[in-house]
């Protein structure tokens, strides 16, 4: 078993989840949706003392002697299965049976197997890993079949970066407020963005800043933001590369919602901005017409029937999480709302993520299922194609998070290099 500690992290999660306290529950799995669950220290606990020991056991045993196409046992591939499934939903299952048992989509194919290949346990290895070292603060290091690339561990893999930009489509007004933003408060500072994405922010806020750099976990989102010229690098907000007190303003749009745990992105965050400096939380709100949104209900409810399970949902209590770390440390906090306005999209656009299964929670939709599910219902609504033009409302508010200074030098948040 080879399970080296990553000496360079300060705390790690089970640390914060200690300190924090186990929040409170999240709503059981409704016929759509399993709520996945903040982290508790005891899942935790387990993840370190148990599920790891178990997966670095298995990457011994193959990585140096296993050959690519070999098949593993069926209770190794159970183990992995059951190791990346126990990562990705934050412990013990409640149990509500998943669609696509919960795994991201390039790791589904493998589990419908009763013995993987070497191969793909080792790629199953690699994603956990990845997953779960800022976690427990201990790294597996698994060998990888000759000319395999190393595991990126993102929710958002190729194919869902490919589908990303047409299901977010942002209209011009949503871009004038961002660059009306961006010239208000962030001057000519110094930017960190977290979870940069395709870039769709920071197209507008980085000709302001004074600085700009992006941070993403998904190689493929990376490399769509680079062909604007941005500056991303690829990294963790729950780990970032960067040195303390190093930036003026972190800014965050939707990423915060799919990390793994919030409360070492909030760690972090304090960590490497400089005294006096802001964090920026952007909101976009649409309102749909009611319509729209008992389709939306419907939709889901349907995808769910068709992939035999319900799905696990990534985004709840992630922003309360972070918000108490926060304020908890002394930041002083502020909504603003920047803009509101009257909207008319296409159907197809309010549906956004649905239209093709864009969000992490469907990644085992297929495209096309996904769009003829939610033609055929449209219809049978009487509301029209998907190019069927609807009224409702959007708008921007961002949360305002402000570093004062700290009591004593003994307060300052600790390097973690």
């Amino acid at each position: 078993m080879t399970v080296i500690p990553d000496r360079w992290r300060a705390r790690s999660a089970i640390d914060l989840v200690r300190e924090a306290g186990d929040g409170a529950d999240l709503p059981p799995c409704d016929s759509r949706f399993h709520y996945v669950p903040p982290w508790r220290s005891e899942a935790l606990e387990t993840l370190a003392e148990k599920v790891v020991p178990a997966v670095a056991g298995i990457a011994a045993r193959y990585a140096a002697a296993g050959r690519p196409d070999d098949l593993i046992t069926a209770d190794e591939t159970a183990t992995l299965v059951g190791a990346c499934a126990y990562v990705r939903l934050r412990g013990d299952g409640d149990g509500c049976t998943l669609a696509f048992g919960g795994l991201p989509s390039e790791l589904t194919g493998h589990a419908q197997h009763d013995r993987m290949t070497v191969r793909a346990a080792l790629e199953c290895v690699g994603w956990f890993d990845a997953n779960q070292r800022l976690l427990t603060a201990t790294g597996i290091t698994p060998g990888r079949p000759g000319g395999t690339a190393a595991a990126d561990g993102a929710l958002y893999g190729p194919e869902l970066a490919r589908r990303y930009d047409p299901a977010r489509q942002v209209t011009e007004q949503f871009n004038d407020v961002l660059r009306g933003f961006a010239k208000e408060f962030l001057g000519m500072r110094r930017v960190l963005e977290l979870g940069t994405g395709t870039g769709r922010v920071a197209r507008n806020i980085a000709p302001f800043a004074g600085s700009y750099v992006g941070i993403e976990a998904s190689r493929a989102m990376i490399d769509a933001g680079r062909r604007d010229g941005l500056d991303v690098r690829q990294g963790d907000m729950m780990a970032m590369p960067f040195e303390t007190g190093s930036v003026d303003v972190v800014v965050e749009h939707e990423s915060v919602d799919f990390c793994t745990e919030p409360l070492l992105a909030a760690t972090e965050i304090e960590r490497v901005l400089a005294l006096g400096g802001q964090f920026y939380r952007i909101e976009l709100e649409t309102v749909p017409a009611a319509g729209i949104t008992r389709l939306q209900d419907e939709i889901t409810a349907r995808l769910a029937k068709l992939s035999g399970g319900v799905f696990p949902y990534w985004t709840k209590g992630q922003r309360r999480r972070l918000h108490s770390r926060l304020t908890g440390r002394g930041f002083a906090h502020r909504r603003i709302r920047l803009a509101r306005w009257h909207e008319t999209r296409t159907l197809r656009n309010w549906l956004q993520g649905l239209v093709n299964a864009s969000y992490p929670s469907f990644s085992g939709v297929d495209e096309e299922t996904a769009s003829s599910t939610c033609v055929e219902l449209a219809r049978a609504a009487s509301m029209g194609d998907l190019d069927t033009k609807w009224p409702g409302e959007a708008g921007v508010v961002v949360h305002q998070y402000e570093a004062v200074e700290w009591c004593c030098a003994a307060h300052r948040p600790r390097p973690t290099t």
